[in-house]
């Protein structure tokens, strides 16, 4: 075993690629061609597992880079615990606030730096995302703070 960090994400995602799985299998998953609530948190919690257990072979055999000090980890930390604040208010801010919020966090970790590229980046995100899901596929979105995208 030559990259320990590899093999250790990887198992640790397999665990919560299994969790996705059980979850999902819990609200019905129904069909293909009639998906019910479940169907597409299964298809991505057995990618989940599918791609973590190839990251567990490569770290095992040796491929990849040599193992490193998680130098990238304050960012996770900052991007999980943005995610966790983002479930919180996502029903009292509503879905494009929160959503412009998360996605100024996750440009700035990605490496923007231009405030007009936080800003326009993160609204034509949210709002975009919003009038897809929301006026074009009828997913019900919560409106929040701007009852105006109800």
């Amino acid at each position: 075993m030559r990259n320990k960090s590899d093999v250790l994400s990887g198992c640790m995602l397999i665990t919560l690629g299994i969790a996705v799985v059980t979850g999902s299998v819990r609200l019905r998953v129904g069909s293909p061609l009639e998906p019910l609530s479940g169907f597409f948190p299964l298809l991505g919690g057995l990618l989940l597992i599918v791609l973590s257990f190839l990251l567990v072979i490569r770290g095992w055999m040796g491929g990849g880079r040599p193992n490193q000090p998680l130098g990238e980890l304050r960012m996770v930390a900052i991007l999980g615990a943005c995610l966790a604040v983002y479930v919180a208010v996502l029903e009292s801010l509503g879905y494009v606030i929160s959503t412009l919020l998360i996605t100024a966090v996750i440009l700035r970790i990605m490496g923007a730096t231009s405030w007009r590229v936080l800003g326009l980046g993160s609204v034509v995100l949210s709002v975009g995302a919003y009038a897809l899901f929301h006026w074009l596929l009828g997913v019900e979105l919560p409106a929040g703070l701007l009852p105006f995208f109800d």
